[in-house]
């Protein structure tokens, strides 16, 4: 994968934008939030390529989610496969396990270690919401663009903590539809997820009963 990146430099060299603490997101980020505002449901896939210390994990989902805190999600391959959980908001989920337990569903905490990621993401957190919500509220937001296999994508970069050691995410947002189609998670310098959005569908008219 070739990927150019024009960011990570002082802002001022760049010509780039910065959204400070209490100022409203501009430039790309505004763009994704004026168009997830717009947006009551969606569904898509996700492949995800994490790690925690020594460990790594690969894995593909297919992804639900309604506003204002409905999402579904299903372990299509990897370790888990077909294993999902389904969020209605709160801090527990309905979740189930592959193979011949797929019928046995039990409601368990949200950050069950059954129900999380290798580095503890929870259902809600692989959502566009999540992004949006980064986005408001991080104390700075900067604006960038990266090239990956000859496509520029506009990125927003922010700071971001997890109980393992992240400091910052990477949204990759088309130009098209102003939504993101990449997340990238660095402790440091190093990368540590990522997940890519495909097959991202706007239209779903997705229903409170499909969760």
């Amino acid at each position: 994968m070739n990927i150019t990146r024009r960011s990570g430099v002082p802002v001022a060299a760049l010509g780039l934008g910065v959204a400070l603490l209490g100022a409203a997101p501009s430039g790309p980020a505004a763009a994704f939030l004026e168009t997830w505002a717009k947006i009551p449901s969606y569904t898509c896939t996700i492949s995800v390529h994490e790690t925690k210390g020594a460990a790594v994990q690969d894995r593909t989902y297919r992804y639900a989610y309604l506003k204002p805190h409905f999402a579904k999600i299903d372990i299509t391959g990897g370790p888990g496969r077909g294993g999902g959980a389904s969020w209605t908001g709160g801090d527990t989920v309905s979740g189930h396990q592959g193979g011949f337990l797929s019928g046995i569903h039990l409601r368990v905490s949200i950050h069950d270690g059954r129900a999380v990621d290798l580095r503890g993401g929870t259902v809600d957190q692989a959502s566009f919401e999540n992004i949006a919500e980064l986005i408001k509220t991080a104390p700075s937001a900067v604006d960038g663009e990266e090239i990956v296999n000859g496509t520029v994508f506009d990125t927003v970069t922010t700071p971001y903590k997890d109980d393992n050691g992240a400091t910052k995410r990477v949204v990759y947002l088309s130009r098209t539809t102003h939504l993101p189609v990449r997340r990238v998670t660095f402790a440091g310098a190093t990368i540590v997820e990522t997940e890519d959005f495909n097959d991202v569908n706007t239209a779903a008219n997705l229903k409170e009963s499909d969760f």
